[in-house]
Protein backbone atom coordinates (compact mmCIF):
# COMPACT_ATOMS: atom_id res chain seq x y z
CA UNK A 1 0.00 0.00 0.00
CA UNK A 2 1.64 3.08 -0.68
CA UNK A 3 1.05 7.04 0.71
CA UNK A 4 1.12 9.97 -1.79
CA UNK A 5 2.43 13.11 -0.39
CA UNK A 6 0.82 15.88 -0.49
CA UNK A 7 2.27 19.17 -0.68
CA UNK A 8 -0.08 22.52 -0.86
CA UNK A 9 -0.47 25.84 0.04
CA UNK A 10 -3.42 25.95 1.28
CA UNK A 11 -6.27 23.12 1.83
CA UNK A 12 -8.05 23.55 -1.09
CA UNK A 13 -5.28 23.01 -3.59
CA UNK A 14 -4.42 19.91 -1.27
CA UNK A 15 -8.01 18.54 -1.99
CA UNK A 16 -7.35 18.96 -5.40
CA UNK A 17 -4.44 17.08 -5.54
CA UNK A 18 -6.45 14.04 -3.65
CA UNK A 19 -9.58 14.28 -6.04
CA UNK A 20 -7.33 13.73 -9.18
CA UNK A 21 -4.90 10.68 -8.04
CA UNK A 22 -5.48 7.26 -6.88
CA UNK A 23 -3.89 6.33 -3.69
CA UNK A 24 -4.62 4.19 -0.90
CA UNK A 25 -3.53 6.73 1.70
CA UNK A 26 -2.35 10.66 1.81
CA UNK A 27 0.02 12.14 3.87
CA UNK A 28 -1.33 15.72 3.97
CA UNK A 29 1.93 18.04 4.56
CA UNK A 30 0.71 20.42 6.66
CA UNK A 31 3.92 22.05 6.87
CA UNK A 32 3.72 23.16 3.00
CA UNK A 33 0.99 25.24 3.69
CA UNK A 34 1.03 28.65 3.62
CA UNK A 35 -3.03 29.05 4.81
CA UNK A 36 -4.50 27.49 7.22
CA UNK A 37 -8.13 28.75 6.18
CA UNK A 38 -10.57 25.83 5.32
CA UNK A 39 -8.14 23.06 6.78
CA UNK A 40 -12.25 21.30 7.63
CA UNK A 41 -12.72 20.53 3.91
CA UNK A 42 -10.15 17.80 3.83
CA UNK A 43 -12.26 15.86 6.18
CA UNK A 44 -14.46 14.72 3.31
CA UNK A 45 -11.22 12.10 2.58
CA UNK A 46 -10.32 11.80 6.57
CA UNK A 47 -10.59 8.16 6.59
CA UNK A 48 -7.45 7.93 3.56
CA UNK A 49 -5.37 10.92 5.16
CA UNK A 50 -2.26 11.10 7.32
CA UNK A 51 -1.77 14.57 8.73
CA UNK A 52 1.98 15.95 8.98
CA UNK A 53 2.77 19.08 10.49
CA UNK A 54 6.63 17.94 10.15
CA UNK A 55 8.68 20.47 12.44
CA UNK A 56 11.57 21.79 10.54
CA UNK A 57 14.59 19.73 12.64
CA UNK A 58 13.41 16.43 10.49
CA UNK A 59 12.42 17.99 7.52
CA UNK A 60 10.16 20.60 7.82
CA UNK A 61 9.18 22.40 4.82
CA UNK A 62 7.73 25.66 6.55
CA UNK A 63 8.84 26.52 9.93
CA UNK A 64 6.37 25.75 12.40
CA UNK A 65 6.47 26.29 16.60
CA UNK A 66 5.51 23.80 18.75
CA UNK A 67 2.11 25.64 19.55
CA UNK A 68 1.44 26.27 16.28
CA UNK A 69 1.66 22.81 15.61
CA UNK A 70 -0.15 21.53 18.80
CA UNK A 71 -3.11 23.50 17.67
CA UNK A 72 -2.88 21.85 14.56
CA UNK A 73 -2.87 18.22 15.66
CA UNK A 74 -6.13 19.56 17.43
CA UNK A 75 -7.80 21.17 14.62
CA UNK A 76 -6.87 17.69 12.30
CA UNK A 77 -7.72 15.31 15.32
CA UNK A 78 -11.21 16.77 15.72
CA UNK A 79 -11.66 15.56 11.38
CA UNK A 80 -11.01 11.74 12.90
CA UNK A 81 -8.38 10.91 10.11
CA UNK A 82 -6.46 7.72 9.83
CA UNK A 83 -3.41 8.90 11.47
CA UNK A 84 -1.12 11.81 12.63
CA UNK A 85 2.19 11.53 12.45
CA UNK A 86 4.24 13.07 15.43
CA UNK A 87 8.04 12.85 15.89
CA UNK A 88 9.09 10.69 18.76
CA UNK A 89 11.90 13.71 19.34
CA UNK A 90 9.38 16.41 19.67
CA UNK A 91 8.59 18.03 23.21
CA UNK A 92 4.72 17.70 21.96
CA UNK A 93 4.66 14.22 21.42
CA UNK A 94 2.80 13.07 24.54
CA UNK A 95 0.39 15.02 24.47
CA UNK A 96 -0.37 14.40 20.68
CA UNK A 97 -0.39 11.10 21.67
CA UNK A 98 -3.10 11.09 24.17
CA UNK A 99 -5.31 13.49 22.40
CA UNK A 100 -5.38 11.35 19.44
CA UNK A 101 -6.28 7.53 21.29
CA UNK A 102 -8.88 10.39 23.29
CA UNK A 103 -10.58 10.20 19.44
CA UNK A 104 -9.89 7.04 18.44
CA UNK A 105 -7.17 8.25 15.76
CA UNK A 106 -3.83 5.95 15.25
CA UNK A 107 -0.46 7.60 16.05
CA UNK A 108 2.72 7.38 13.41
CA UNK A 109 5.51 7.85 15.80
CA UNK A 110 8.30 8.81 13.77
CA UNK A 111 11.89 9.76 13.90
CA UNK A 112 14.39 11.19 11.00
CA UNK A 113 18.30 11.67 10.73
CA UNK A 114 19.15 13.42 7.86
CA UNK A 115 22.60 12.67 8.55
CA UNK A 116 23.68 9.33 8.84
CA UNK A 117 22.31 6.15 9.72
CA UNK A 118 23.26 4.85 13.63
CA UNK A 119 24.82 1.17 14.37
CA UNK A 120 22.27 -1.67 14.47
CA UNK A 121 22.21 -1.37 18.58
CA UNK A 122 21.67 2.30 18.57
CA UNK A 123 18.70 1.51 16.15
CA UNK A 124 17.31 -1.02 18.30
CA UNK A 125 17.25 1.07 21.61
CA UNK A 126 16.11 3.39 19.46
CA UNK A 127 13.03 1.03 18.19
CA UNK A 128 12.26 -0.03 21.38
CA UNK A 129 12.31 3.47 23.41
CA UNK A 130 9.74 4.25 20.70
CA UNK A 131 7.42 1.15 21.58
CA UNK A 132 7.00 2.15 25.07
CA UNK A 133 5.40 4.82 23.56
CA UNK A 134 2.51 2.20 21.87
CA UNK A 135 2.02 4.02 19.00
CA UNK A 136 -0.16 2.54 16.21
CA UNK A 137 3.08 2.38 13.35
CA UNK A 138 6.19 3.35 14.44
CA UNK A 139 8.28 5.28 11.55
CA UNK A 140 12.51 5.50 11.19
CA UNK A 141 14.24 6.95 8.79
CA UNK A 142 17.71 7.41 8.32
CA UNK A 143 20.38 9.06 5.30
CA UNK A 144 22.44 6.07 4.02
CA UNK A 145 25.55 7.08 3.44
CA UNK A 146 26.64 3.62 2.51
CA UNK A 147 24.83 0.22 1.03
CA UNK A 148 25.41 -1.46 4.07
CA UNK A 149 23.17 0.81 5.90
CA UNK A 150 20.28 -0.37 4.21
CA UNK A 151 20.90 -3.59 5.82
CA UNK A 152 21.20 -1.90 8.77
CA UNK A 153 17.35 -0.31 9.15
CA UNK A 154 16.04 -3.18 7.15
CA UNK A 155 17.11 -5.55 10.18
CA UNK A 156 14.73 -3.42 12.60
CA UNK A 157 11.78 -5.26 10.47
CA UNK A 158 12.86 -8.53 12.32
CA UNK A 159 12.13 -6.79 15.73
CA UNK A 160 9.00 -5.29 15.26
CA UNK A 161 5.32 -5.05 13.66
CA UNK A 162 3.43 -2.23 12.44
CA UNK A 163 7.34 -0.33 11.27
CA UNK A 164 8.12 1.49 8.46
CA UNK A 165 11.75 1.72 7.94
CA UNK A 166 14.00 2.85 5.06
CA UNK A 167 16.49 4.92 4.36
CA UNK A 168 16.88 8.55 2.43
CA UNK A 169 19.50 9.10 -0.48
CA UNK A 170 20.41 8.04 -3.62
CA UNK A 171 21.83 5.12 -1.50
CA UNK A 172 18.80 4.28 -0.05
CA UNK A 173 16.43 3.91 -2.62
CA UNK A 174 16.71 0.23 -2.68
CA UNK A 175 15.34 -0.11 1.32
CA UNK A 176 12.36 1.84 -0.13
CA UNK A 177 11.56 -0.86 -2.50
CA UNK A 178 11.77 -3.43 0.35
CA UNK A 179 10.00 -0.52 2.59
CA UNK A 180 7.15 -1.06 0.31
CA UNK A 181 7.22 -5.30 0.58
CA UNK A 182 7.73 -4.99 4.33
CA UNK A 183 5.44 -2.40 6.09
CA UNK A 184 1.76 -1.47 6.22
CA UNK A 185 2.49 1.27 4.24
CA UNK A 186 5.25 2.83 2.20
CA UNK A 187 5.10 6.75 0.21
CA UNK A 188 5.36 8.30 -2.85
CA UNK A 189 5.11 12.30 -4.01
CA UNK A 190 2.29 12.99 -6.24
CA UNK A 191 4.42 15.51 -7.61
CA UNK A 192 7.67 16.78 -6.52
CA UNK A 193 10.46 14.89 -4.93
CA UNK A 194 9.38 15.93 -0.87
CA UNK A 195 12.22 13.96 1.21
CA UNK A 196 15.81 12.93 -0.76
CA UNK A 197 15.83 9.55 -2.60
CA UNK A 198 11.84 9.42 -2.72
CA UNK A 199 10.91 6.70 -5.56
CA UNK A 200 7.92 7.50 -7.75
CA UNK A 201 4.21 4.98 -7.14
CA UNK A 202 5.01 3.94 -10.92
CA UNK A 203 8.92 3.27 -9.50
CA UNK A 204 8.13 1.54 -6.31
CA UNK A 205 5.45 -1.02 -8.17
CA UNK A 206 8.02 -1.95 -11.00
CA UNK A 207 10.61 -2.26 -9.01
CA UNK A 208 8.60 -4.57 -6.45
CA UNK A 209 7.82 -6.85 -9.38
CA UNK A 210 11.43 -7.27 -10.42
CA UNK A 211 12.39 -7.86 -7.22
CA UNK A 212 9.29 -10.19 -5.36
CA UNK A 213 7.40 -10.77 -8.54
Amino acid sequence: MIAGVVTAKNPEEALEKIKTSKFDLYEVRLDSFESFEGLEVLGEYSKKLIFTPRRREEGGIRPLDDETRLGLYRRVISLSPAYVDVEFGSKIAQEVIELARKNGVGVILSYHDFNGTPGFGKLLALLEDMEELEPEIIKIVTTANSPLDNLRVLRLYEHAENLIAFCMGPLGRISRVFSAQLAPFTYAPLDGEVAPGQLRAEELDRLRVMLFG
